[in-house]
């Protein structure tokens, strides 16, 4: 989203993407990115749900 781009622009959209992001994968953060917006987003990847943000963070 910070970069411009829809996440996974440039992958199809497929059976193996959905396998990619279960398994870890994740869009690449552009630089500019401020620090705040970055671990928000890495804290909403969390595998675990009860380390995700609740809507109010």
């Amino acid at each position: 989203i910070s970069s411009g781009q829809p996440p996974f622009f440039n992958y199809n959209h497929d059976y193996y993407l959905a396998i990619n992001i279960i398994n870890g994968i994740r869009p690449k953060i552009v630089p500019e990115t401020p620090l705040e917006y970055k671990n928000l987003m890495e804290q909403c990847w969390n595998a675990d749900p009860l380390k995700i943000p609740d809507i109010y963070t």
